[in-house]
């Protein structure tokens, strides 16, 4: 008897000190609920959670994180359920019938205990009839990464949206780069607060490069540091059919740092162009890759762009983000290149600035 007591207790200790179960994170980066009249097109996102385990049920508890529209009240709204061993359980259009959140969008993050969970889901569309939709993966922590590569990215008889979602604590920012085979034809610079994200439409459009035809391009999506990982994604939509595909993230690796392109700030003010808070005029090197950010310090001014070096016109407008175009030159292309700016903005209109190209 005193040995089945010491047996029991010496049990009951074992217990008492093993870790906890531990708890599992997954997380769906583009969800919806978008109404006929709130979009152009309405968006729904059916969702399916599935306990892997034979043995044992699993507890869930769903956050939804809400960022579109910016600062929605939706932000945090959380579920919790549970699940049998080998249940799956169906919530079509989540974010109205859990979250009671319709015209936004955003992510949800499934935390479980005890066993592992699969989350899938279709986000689709209702109209034109008959629907279309894509598959979209729950994704584990470990499909987040500091720098990530989207292929299959396509312009012309297609459109491509571009989406990013922060799932850390602290905030991050965020580089995504596209490119035309070995071409970088831009890129947008996005902060993003804990627990958020964002999504780009039409990614060719967001870096003057709307008229581009091509197939076989892809984005690198990359942040400030290694410790800093976000979930990406990409939605490719065939125009004539409206069919998508959706293109999650494949981890990548930074480019060494001589690769990285020059940063040159072009700011546009009453009534004079100013390049990295200097002159007028600014020189570029045959051979290196040049990143022009553009802005306004007050009003509406017009960059027309530069044909010759690929520069496509841009209107810099009060409040909003940079426009960034990028520029390769060669030896082509050495010489004087003027401009002006081409937006009535007051007296001083027209006033004008050169890039030069150069040999190194």
């Amino acid at each position: 008897m005193r040995r089945l007591a010491v047996s029991l207790s010496f049990s009951f200790l074992v217990l008492l000190l093993a870790p906890p179960l531990s708890a599992e994170t997954v997380t769906l980066p583009a969800v919806t609920s978008l109404p006929p009249g709130a979009a152009a097109s309405p968006f729904f996102s059916d969702v399916r959670v599935f306990n892997t385990s034979y043995s044992s049920p699993v507890s869930v508890t769903a956050v939804y994180r809400c960022f579109i529209p910016q600062g929605c009240s939706a932000a945090g709204r959380s579920a919790a359920f549970s699940l049998s061993p080998r249940e799956s359980r169906a919530f079509d259009d989540m974010i109205l019938s859990v979250f009671n959140a319709p015209s936004t969008a955003g992510a949800v993050e499934f935390t479980s205990s005890g066993s592992d969970i699969r989350v899938t889901s279709r986000l689709y569309s209702t109209a034109p009839i008959p629907t279309v939709g894509m598959f979209i993966p729950g994704l584990k922590n470990s499909e987040a990464h500091s720098v990530s590569v989207l292929t299959s990215l396509a312009n012309g008889a297609f459109r491509t949206n571009i989406g990013v979602y922060n799932g850390e604590d602290s905030a991050v920012v965020v580089t995504i780069k596209l490119f035309n085979g070995t071409v970088q034809l831009g890129s947008q610079v996005v902060s993003l607060g804990p627990r958020s994200g964002t999504q780009i439409n039409r990614i060719f459009d967001a870096v003057g490069q709307g008229g581009l035809v091509t197939t076989n391009a892809y984005a690198v999506v990359e942040t400030g540091s290694n410790d800093a990982e976000v979930f990406s994604y990409a939605a490719v939509i065939d125009n004539a059919t409206t069919d998508p595909i959706f293109v999650t993230g494949a981890e990548d690796q930074r480019a060494p740092p001589s690769a990285s392109p020059t940063v040159v700030e072009l700011v546009g003010r009453q009534f004079r162009w100013s390049f990295n808070g200097g002159g007028s005029s600014f020189t570029m090197q045959v051979g290196q890759t040049y990143e022009l950010r553009m802005r306004t310090l007050d009003v509406t001014h017009g960059f027309p762009g530069i044909p010759q070096l690929a520069l496509e016109p841009a209107a810099l407008a009060p409040g909003a983000a940079e426009i960034v175009r990028v520029v390769r030159p060669t030896s082509a292309q050495i010489g004087s290149y003027v401009f002006a700016c081409d937006i009535e903005c007051g007296s001083g209109h027209g006033f004008q600035g050169t890039i030069n190209v150069a040999s190194p």
